[in-house]
């Protein structure tokens, strides 16, 4: 409803925002999101659910928010930045491996995170989470930003099949069955973590 946005986009303060929202606006399911664009992203490997200012307009003017990814065994979503905000993200179910780097000419920072570690990526840090066992991962991210953005680097889509550039367009959870189609996508270290998980958890590359 962009009536709805635009009223509360020119709503002079916070009392009249909230006077233009029900009671129920001001929460949010994560297990049984609106049906609404980007509230719910789903991959073969995983599923992530969005409470931006597009999917919870009670968002708006508050400067923040949520989101929870359901990573499956070998699972992980493709390198992506968030353009308007930091990312803070916790494991609340397993254990996720995690890669950044900043800038060009930094060092990339990699971490591995046990159930209620909290790892942080910098406002425009290309980043990326990796489940790397045989269980299912769960996380909880938080951003400074009511629209946080997202992008894909640019030269990925050159890097990339036809077939395979629409991996590129946009958060995506991958099976690591499908390594052999985005290895090109991910670092060198992290496609050895899928093919070591493939084996440990049994399960055959498509």
């Amino acid at each position: 409803d962009y009536a709805l946005f635009a009223a509360l986009k020119t709503s002079p303060n916070a009392v009249t925002r909230a006077a233009l929202l029900p009671d129920s606006a001001f929460k949010f399911d994560f297990i049984n999101p609106p049906d609404v664009p980007f509230a719910r992203l789903e991959g073969k490997g995983g599923t992530l659910v969005n409470a931006i200012s597009l999917t919870m307009p009670a968002l708006v003017g508050n400067g923040a928010a949520a989101a929870i990814g359901f990573t499956k065994p070998c699972g992980f979503n493709t390198p992506h930045t968030h353009n308007r905000a930091t990312e803070l993200a916790i494991v609340v179910k397993g254990r996720m491996i995690t890669e950044f780097v900043s800038e060009t000419g930094v060092r990339k920072i990699r971490n591995e995170h046990q159930t209620y570690s909290m790892a942080v990526f910098p406002q425009g840090a290309l980043h990326l989470e990796f489940n790397p066992d045989c269980e299912e991962m769960i996380f909880v991210a938080t951003f400074n930003d009511e629209d946080p953005g997202l992008n894909t680097p640019a030269e990925s889509l050159y890097m990339l099949d036809d077939d395979f550039a629409g991996l590129a367009l946009g958060l995506e959870f991958l099976p690591g069955a499908d390594i052999d189609k985005f290895r090109h996508l991910v670092p060198a270290t992290l496609a050895q973590g899928v093919e070591s998980c493939l084996r440990r958890c049994g399960i055959e590359k498509n």
